[in-house]
């Protein structure tokens, strides 16, 4: 089964349908005073998803730290966060004195959380792996640039490719070498 919040009910329907399982809401009722309500599926099997990506992060990450451990409560036993953004990874060593390291904090919790989190192009900078963020627990890092270099290719002939910062320029150059197109 493939959990989702309302506002990702789209992707989660797409990729249900590749993944051959069923797609069900997490239902979230906002308290005047902002907390949050959220009501699951239940029973759950034994085998879950939950698709959330951390745009956003701060709503989202309090939304996963109260539905993983109620889908546990619900049934499910390998509980996995397909996170397409994951939030939070770019903080990675402290740069001044007493700077929070929210990668290996956020890391932990997750860890913590879920057995598995996938994700897409996730930022690394000093850390080999999604592995090594997730103490104990399955990390899968994915790649979207091959894809976004041909797709961009195919709407936009003799695009030019730029990223926003230093770190983008290894996904833009292998969007760009996928696509046949320039890089800046």
């Amino acid at each position: 089964m493939l959990l989702h919040f309302d506002d990702e009910a789209a992707q989660a329907g797409a990729l249900a349908r590749e993944l051959g399982v069923p797609a069900r809401c997490i239902a979230c009722h906002r308290f005047p005073d902002g907390e949050l309500r959220l009501t699951l599926p239940a029973p759950l099997p034994p085998r879950v998803a939950l698709l959330r990506g951390l745009h956003d992060p701060n709503e989202k990450i309090v939304q996963l730290l109260i539905a993983a451990p109620a889908a546990r409560e619900l049934g499910a036993r390998d509980l996995v966060l397909v996170a397409p953004y994951l939030a939070y990874m770019r903080q990675d060593i402290a740069f001044a004195p007493g700077e929070a390291v929210s990668q290996r904090h956020l890391g932990a919790a997750l860890a913590s959380w879920f057995d598995a989190v996938v994700t897409v192009d996730p930022h690394l900078h000093r850390v080999a792996t999604l592995d090594e963020v997730l103490p104990g627990r399955r990390g899968v890092a994915v790649s979207a640039a091959d894809a976004i270099g041909r797709f961009v290719a195919a709407c936009v002939p003799g695009a030019l490719l730029l990223g926003p910062d230093e770190e983008s320029a290894q996904w833009v150059a292998r969007a760009a070498a996928a696509g046949a197109v320039a890089a800046g």
